[in-house]
């Protein structure tokens, strides 16, 4: 096993995601203050509301964080299941096992800052702090696991 993995990065995103899953789960402490017993389910590209539901749909927004949570280590500890369209001799294994692991942990926390994002605007906005969701904090995830991905894919392409 490459000991790479538990470097002190590797915690600190680790610590950093876990502390993003707890960040999905607090808007949930206090649905009694949230306006009307709604909260805003669907967004427009400029970040204002067009959909409602129940307060109930909060705990989707966590529960899809911890499903997220869950996912990305797995597939953090078994980075071979990444079907790679190049044929691969053992050291190129190895090097797609240590980018790999870059790959998911990078996307892991940006898919946790995504939803700890959306879970507390949400609850803001219902609550009535804000009117509109801010949309820098979906597109700089977005963004950023992009580059990861563009990064990963042209180590793997150029790793010899």
């Amino acid at each position: 096993m490459n000991m790479e993995i538990r470097s002190w990065p590797y915690f600190v995103i680790e610590i950093l995601s876990v502390i993003l899953l707890v960040c999905c789960f607090i808007p949930l402490m206090n649905p009694a203050g949230m306006a009307g017993g709604t909260v805003p389910t669907h967004f427009d590209v400029s970040g204002a509301p067009d959909g409602s539901g129940d307060t109930g749909d909060l705990v989707w927004l966590a529960l899809m964080g911890l499903f997220i949570y869950i996912v990305m280590s797995l597939s953090e500890r078994f980075p071979k299941l990444i079907n790679v369209p190049v044929r691969l001799n053992d050291t190129g294994k190895e090097y797609l096992n240590e980018n790999g692991w870059k790959l998911m942990r990078v996307t892991k926390l940006c898919c946790l800052f995504l939803m700890a994002y959306i879970s507390w605007w949400t609850y803001w906005i219902a609550v009535g702090k804000a009117e509109t969701m801010p949309m820098w904090g979906i597109w700089l995830p977005l963004c950023l696991m992009m580059t990861a991905l563009v990064v990963f894919l042209y180590k793997l392409y150029n790793w010899n």
